[in-house]
């Protein structure tokens, strides 16, 4: 009898941690243009949540990094399950501009600018090339936003993984 309970705990551990290591994984998805058939390869990170939970209308917003490849192109998102609400912006024509502060691992933190189309549920980050290269060589990456009504709001991106979720984007083009 102790066996079996034994047993059943273990398989329970390693299903319950294979669960929580698959849903911290990097994923690769394609969008395709049905008139066209031209396609778009994405890397996404798993959603995470604010590193301190925010208040209504906020504390359920998540967030994820997204890259994205049309075998030319490449470009650099935060995506938002809803709309930020961000201060200290600078209106534009269309947008607004956010400078704000990105630490990558235990590094210092460095100023930024990305873009938020009005009303968008994603940010986008201006120097595409470098900010890949630091996905790829970095384990984690924590954000900066000023958010409305919230103050400063962190959100801490893991990384391991991306750089095989990028490989792949990048090699669907190969053919």
């Amino acid at each position: 009898m102790k066996r079996k309970i034994f047993v059943l705990s273990v398989i329970m551990v390693l299903a319950w941690s294979f669960l929580v290591s698959a849903s911290d994984q990097w994923s690769t998805s394609v969008s395709k243009d049905e008139m066209t058939g031209e396609e778009v390869w994405y890397a996404i990170s798993p959603k995470i949540e604010a590193t301190e939970k925010m208040g209504f209308p906020y504390s359920n917003v998540k967030a994820w990094i997204g890259i994205g490849y049309d075998g030319e192109n490449e470009w650099v998102y935060v995506g938002f399950t809803e709309a930020p609400n961000l201060l200290d912006t600078t209106i534009k024509d269309g947008y607004n501009l956010i400078k704000t502060r990105i630490k990558w691992d235990d590094n210092d933190p460095e100023y930024i600018r990305l873009t938020q189309d009005w009303g968008a549920k994603f940010l986008h980050f201006q120097n595409d090339e470098t900010v890949i290269s630091q996905i790829i060589k970095s384990n984690n990456l924590l954000l900066e936003l000023n958010w409305y009504g919230e103050g400063n709001v962190y959100y801490r991106f893991p990384l391991n993984g991306s750089s095989k979720a990028i490989d792949k984007i990048y090699n669907a083009f190969e053919n």
